[in-house]
C-alpha cells in the first residue's frame, strides 16, 4: 500500500464546471451510463438535471464513483418531471441544507466549498405560466440562500424571443416574459451564456412539431459574482433532446 509523500499538497480544484442538461429520462440503464459518461467528459463539478421522470418509489441509482452524491426531486404520481443535483468526488461539498419542492420540478441545495458558501438551484418550469411557477420557486430561494447563488434549469420558454428563438412570434405573452424577467432582477440575477455572448444567437432545443430553434436552458448567478465566471457555452445536442449549458467559476480553493 503506497503511502502519501510528506510535503506533497492534494490537488487543488482549479474552477468549478457546472453544467445544466435536460436528459429526457433516465430510467433505462443505457442512458444513465452515457449521461455519466457525457458528464466526465465535460469535466463536470456540479451538474443541474431536469426530466430524469424517476418516480419515487421506484427510484434508479444515479450514482458512481466519479459522481457519489446527488439531491433529487420526484413527481409522485408518475414517471416525468424529476430534478437532480449531483456533485462530482472532486468536489469537497458540505451539505448545509436541502430543499425538494415535491412535484419534481425543483430542489435546491445548500453548502460549503473550500469555506466558501454557495447555494445552488436546479429548476424545471411547466410549458404554461412558466412566470407563476418561476415566482413561487425564486420566493422560497429568497429565503433559502446564503453565499454565492448559482440557479439553472430548463426555463420552457426563450427569455428574449427575438435574440433565443429562431421563430418571429412566439406563444408566450408578453406580459409573461416581463414578470419572468422582473423575478430575475429583483434578485439581481444574470444570464451568464447570453452577458459572455451579447450578440451570439445559439440554442439547446429543437421543436420537430413547430420547426423552431430556441434558447430554453439557462445558468444564472448574482451581478456580483458575474467577475468569478471564466466562460459559458453551449454545448453539442447527442442523446437527448436539449444540449447541455456549461460554466466555468473560479474556484474557492484557489
Amino acid at each position: 500500500m503506497s503511502c502519501p509523500r510528506a510535503g506533497v499538497a492534494a490537488p487543488v480544484l482549479v474552477d468549478l464546471e457546472v453544467v445544466s442538461y435536460n436528459v429526457r429520462g433516465l430510467n433505462k440503464l443505457e442512458k444513465r451510463r452515457r449521461l455519466l459518461r457525457d458528464l466526465a467528459s465535460l469535466r463536470t463539478s456540479i451538474a443541474f438535471l431536469q426530466e430524469t421522470h424517476f418516480c419515487s418509489t421506484t427510484l434508479p441509482s444515479l450514482r458512481d464513483r466519479r459522481f457519489p452524491l446527488g439531491f433529487f426531486d420526484h413527481n409522485p404520481d408518475s414517471k416525468s418531471r424529476g430534478t437532480a443535483i449531483l456533485f462530482a468526488a472532486s468536489v469537497p461539498f458540505v451539505l448545509i441544507e436541502s430543499h425538494s419542492a415535491g412535484d419534481g420540478r425543483s430542489v435546491f441545495v445548500k453548502g460549503s466549498i473550500g469555506g466558501s458558501i454557495y447555494t445552488f438551484a436546479n429548476v424545471y418550469l411547466p410549458n404554461i405560466k412558466q412566470h407563476e411557477y418561476l415566482t413561487k420557486s425564486l420566493r422560497a430561494l429568497e429565503t433559502f440562500t446564503e453565499g454565492t447563488l448559482i440557479l439553472g434549469g430548463d426555463f420552457n420558454i426563450p427569455l428574449v424571443p427575438r435574440e433565443d428563438s429562431s421563430s418571429s412570434s412566439h406563444r408566450t405573452p408578453h406580459r409573461a416574459l416581463c414578470k419572468i424577467c422582473r423575478s430575475l432582477q429583483n434578485l439581481r440575477l444574470v444570464d451568464v451564456w447570453r452577458a459572455l455572448h451579447p450578440t451570439t444567437r445559439d440554442y439547446t432545443y429543437y421543436s420537430s412539431v413547430h420547426h423552431t430553434y430556441s434558447r430554453l436552458d439557462y445558468l444564472f448567478v448574482s451581478q456580483f459574482d458575474l467577475p468569478l465566471i471564466q466562460g459559458s457555452e453551449i454545448q453539442a445536442t447527442t442523446w437527448s433532446d436539449h444540449a447541455p449549458v456549461t460554466m466555468t467559476i473560479a474556484s474557492p480553493l484557489l
